[in-house]
């Protein structure tokens, strides 16, 4: 007499090998997608300190007059500044941690090398432009 087994379910072995291998996958990638998160927000707060550097730049621009004349002299260009201006967003906050932006601002300063050309002095005012997270 042969009996027939009607296998219809897993082993509980078998459901302990998907168990492990699930268990294995996760602990692989936890840490790879924590890391890429923790890159992302990195990246994300650098390129916000670009964008407040080039809204000072844009503010420069339009503000002339206000720039420092004589070459390493400085000034500080505050967050307040820009907002007031419209060159960035009220209420600026950090990407990684959604704190508001409220003390940072751009030190602007003077790098303007004078040239000679046929004894006349020609003049190329640049400027050099720093962020700064601590502007007391």
């Amino acid at each position: 007499m042969v009996i027939k087994m009607n296998k219809k379910g897993f082993t509980l072995i078998e459901l302990l090998g998907v168990i492990v291998l699930l268990v294995l996958i996760t602990m692989i990638t936890i840490p790879i997608i924590g890391n890429a998160i923790k890159k992302g927000n990195e990246t994300a707060d650098e390129q916000t300190k670009e964008n407040i550097v080039l809204a000072t730049k844009n503010w420069a621009v339009d503000n002339k007059e206000q720039l420092p004349q004589n070459k390493n002299d400085k000034i500080k260009v505050n967050i307040e500044t820009l907002q007031n201006g419209g060159y960035i967003d009220k209420n600026i906050k950090w990407p990684s941690t959604d704190e508001e932006i409220t003390n940072a601002c751009v030190e602007v300063t003077n790098i303007t090398e004078a040239d000679s050309e046929d004894d006349v002095k020609v003049v190329k005012k640049q400027y050099d432009y720093l962020y700064s997270e601590n502007c007391s």
